[in-house]
């Protein structure tokens, strides 16, 4: 994928307000991975960095914080949201041109972007800006499962007519393939086999991967938030002409039943994590 076509999915306002507002923060286990990976804690860089939530969690960690993103929307909504954080820059502009020296980096971070870049010509940039011994890191994590629903009342979650767990994932699932059918931009298989083949910053060099799972609670309305920051809803309301508002009014009702309260979901997470050991 080109950045012209990143820079459509991800630039406008609305676009920027729902994804800062209801994707989920960056999980501890992802920003304890980049802590363990690094030698030194001087700079971080964070590519694809939209409103900075992955990027703010390690100011406290590292003396200098920058994020990169090609949106020029996404970056004033992060200069906005990050004001009073001395040691955190945002600089609109390419991943394959970094606004940074050579050598001067100790981690690169990119979250959910592996699937949008030409990795070859990324990793001759990554090569470029991190010091010997920098580590290059890619976070991602699949769509939600359900695992459990809490109903109004037991009577409900008796009735032959209440919503199963298989039913509601049978939903999702829908939703996916067949409401937004044709509308993801993920054309690598990166996400679906959790970076396990992603090819290493140095050909020879064994990546290091690690897996683990989250569970939390939502209700059905936050569920069809969560999915309306998904890259291919934005291209569902621009193919029909419809406002978010009603893509989400559409989505509270295919996934909803009037007996649920709140499910449980689970999420695959994982990182891959490549160094740079040039001289």
């Amino acid at each position: 994928m080109g950045e012209k076509e990143q820079y459509d999915l991800f630039n406008t306002a609305e676009t920027a307000a729902l994804y800062s507002k209801h994707q989920p923060p960056l999980h501890h286990q992802a920003i304890d991975v980049v802590l363990s990976a690094t030698q030194g804690r001087e700079q971080l860089l964070d590519i694809g960095c939209g409103s900075g939530s992955s990027t703010r969690p390690f100011c406290c960690h590292f003396s200098k914080v920058v994020g990169v993103d090609y949106s020029p929307t996404q970056i004033t909504l992060a200069k906005t949201l990050s004001a009073e954080v001395s040691n955190l820059h945002f600089h609109q502009g390419s991943i394959y041109e970094l606004p940074v020296p050579n050598r001067s980096v100790d981690c690169i971070l990119g979250v959910m972007i592996a699937q949008f870049i030409d990795l070859p010509q990324f990793f001759e940039e990554a090569k470029r800006v991190l010091k010997p011994g920098g580590a290059l890191v890619f976070h991602g994590k699949c769509s939600p499962k359900v695992v459990e629903i809490e109903r109004e009342t037991e009577s409900k979650s008796e009735s032959e007519t209440a919503t199963t767990v298989s039913e509601l994932n049978q939903r999702i699932e829908y939703i996916k393939t067949q409401l937004f059918s044709g509308l993801f931009h993920d054309r690598t298989t990166f996400n679906p086999h959790k970076y396990t083949n992603i090819p290493p910053l140095y050909p020879n060099q064994e990546p290091t991967r690690k897996e683990w799972t989250t569970s939390y609670w939502s209700t059905i309305p936050q569920l069809a938030d969560y999915i309306l920051t998904w890259s291919a809803a934005g291209k569902y309301c621009e193919k029909h002409s419809v406002s978010s508002g009603e893509l989400r009014g559409k989505l509270v009702e295919m996934l909803g039943d009037v007996g649920v309260v709140r499910v449980r979901c689970e999420a695959g997470r994982f990182t891959w994590c490549s160094v740079n050991y040039q001289d």
